[in-house]
């Protein structure tokens, strides 16, 4: 579904309940629609009939299901459960390791959707689905009964895929830092106070994980940050697979910056194929063991661990194998009905997990349930992927992907396009510019 035709289906259903103009409602859309209960306390008053939404899971994919099926629609009741009071951004976490963000910039609460879009946001952890009389428990032991469910639980990091790693080590020496918060900063402080001529490991895990570029971009900043504070330390990037997104474009800027290819570069790239598949991890020695047997030793090692579906989902029997199948047509689990499934734990390929993805596949979700409420035919879908990512402060990347419904039981099928690097360096700057505007639009757009 394009965005287009989302907002004019809002605006349409907006001014058949106030008859406002569209010229009026344009006009005065904050005014519009807090007359129209889209905007208001949480404890509005809902009809007793009210069809209810409960969504598990206040990320990116959860809060933004919340936020647009209360745009489309001011009657239906809205229930979000979410163990956490606040939500911290992992896309342009990267930032934070050279300085150019904070956390706390980085840091949401969900006092907006609950003031402004009237949802009910229950801080506490769901625990189980009890499909049969459609009810969700939480580890509170509230039950909450739903008419339709939509599942946004996130990823599982699978610390333990890697022989001798486990959270508690990513919590402590060896920090993933791939949920933005305290091993950001841990990660940082590491790079920072390595001895002079040090090497930072970073570990690439196999597809698919969240945000595909996010670990060159995080070996481009680190790369600035001992260019700067300690210029002969070394990133090695020891991968589970043998190319990777952008892998037109970070070369480019790691040649032109560091040396790459050169004996004197800053940075290595290992293939899994020369042997870069990280499967174990030695804590006591400080090194990683990849598959062919080869030791690396690190002084700062950056394991990112391979991911499955969110541990909810897991438990609760809506995957097969590490993953959640759904419908493509409105992303409905084919396990269970009434339950809709987004975000970084379905068996969502070719799309990437994203949070752009997420918060479009969460667009699709709640325009289906609408339709369905309304007895409309539910439409097929048509997903936008905007991928942005950074080398530099001066250089950035865009990628731009579609996903259309090729038919029920089929893939979606993809069209792609990733520019080059080029020689311009105000394109670059630009391109910088647009990712930098474009991570910092999206965290608004999603909490605001």
């Amino acid at each position: 579904m394009s965005n287009t035709k989302f907002t004019q289906q809002v605006l349409n259903s907006s001014q058949k309940k106030s008859g406002l103009s569209r010229r009026h409602f344009l006009k005065n859309t904050t005014a519009g629609l807090a007359g129209l209960g889209f905007w208001g306390a949480s404890s509005r008053a809902f009809s007793k009939n009210a069809a209810h939404i409960v969504i598990i899971g206040g990320g990116i994919g959860g809060a933004a299901a919340a936020k647009y099926m209360r745009l489309l629609n001011a009657d239906v009741k809205i229930t979000v459960i979410e163990p956490n009071t606040q939500y911290i951004f992992c896309p342009g976490s990267n930032e934070v390791l050279p300085g150019w963000e904070t956390l706390e910039e980085l840091t949401v609460t969900y006092t907006t959707l609950k003031t402004r879009y009237s949802v009910n946001v229950v801080q506490d952890k769901a625990t189980d689905i009890d499909y049969t009389n459609k009810r969700v428990k939480t580890a509170k032991g509230e039950v909450i009964s739903y008419d339709k469910l939509i599942v946004s639980p996130g990823p599982t990091l699978d610390y333990e895929a890697i022989d001798g790693f486990n959270k508690s080590l990513a919590e402590g020496e060896f920090p993933s830092a791939w949920h933005a918060g305290a091993q950001t900063l841990k990660l940082r402080e590491q790079v920072l106070s390595m001895k002079q001529g040090g090497t930072v490991l970073i570990s690439s895990p196999k597809d698919p994980y969240r945000c595909p570029p996010a670990p060159y971009e995080r070996a481009s900043f680190i790369l600035t940050m001992l260019k700067e504070h300690n210029p002969t330390g070394k990133v090695v990037i020891l991968d589970s697979k043998d190319s990777f997104i952008f892998e037109n474009v970070y070369p480019y800027y790691w040649k032109e910056h560091f040396g790459y290819g050169t004996n004197n570069s800053m940075i290595e790239w290992v293939s899994k194929s020369d042997g870069g598949d990280v499967i174990k991890l030695d804590a006591t020695n400080h090194s990683v063991i990849t598959a062919n047997g080869t030791v690396h030793k690190g002084d700062v090692i950056n394991i990112i661990p391979p991911e499955k579906a969110g541990q909810f989902a897991l438990q609760n029997d809506l995957a097969e194998g590490d993953w959640c199948p759904v419908n493509f047509r409105d992303f409905t689990s084919t396990k269970f009905t009434d339950v809709h499934v987004i975000g970084d734990s379905i068996d969502g390929d070719p799309m990437p997990k994203t949070g752009y993805i997420a918060s479009n596949q969460a667009k699709v979700v709640v325009q289906a349930i609408n339709d369905e409420l309304h007895g409309r035919e539910i439409a097929n879908p048509f997903i936008i992927n905007d991928c942005v990512a950074m080398a530099s402060k001066d250089f950035g990347m865009v990628l731009t992907e579609t996903f259309r419904f090729a038919g029920d039981g089929k893939r979606l099928e993809e069209r792609y396009n990733i520019p080059g690097a080029t020689n311009d360096p105000a394109r670059q700057v630009i391109l910088q510019k647009v990712a930098e505007n474009w991570q910092r639009s999206f965290r608004k757009d999603i909490f605001s």
